[in-house]
């Protein structure tokens, strides 16, 4: 039997794993990620990716993939969200 603190930790780490794979977003055959040690700048992403779909600020959106890449005040590429669960 699993005890309380055993579950929870279960269910935490599965929420985390889950945290984990909206970090990633493929664009042609690159798969482009948020939490790289070298972050990607913005001109690095466009060259990538192409132009998204809707910028605001540092948030760009892009619909096809169902992502939403969020820069630093650095213009570096901070992390990746799931625009699904917005």
């Amino acid at each position: 039997m699993f005890s309380f603190k055993q579950i929870g930790l279960i269910t935490v780490t599965v929420a985390m794993s889950g945290a984990a794979v909206a970090q990633e977003m493929r664009c042609g055959n690159e798969l482009i990620s948020g939490d790289q040690i070298h972050p990607l700048l913005k001109t690095q992403v466009l060259e990538i990716c192409g132009e998204p779909t809707t910028r605001d600020y540092d948030r760009w959106y892009y619909q096809e993939q169902g992502k939403i890449l969020v820069f630093n005040g650095n213009d570096e590429l901070d992390h990746i969200e799931d625009a699904n669960e917005e």
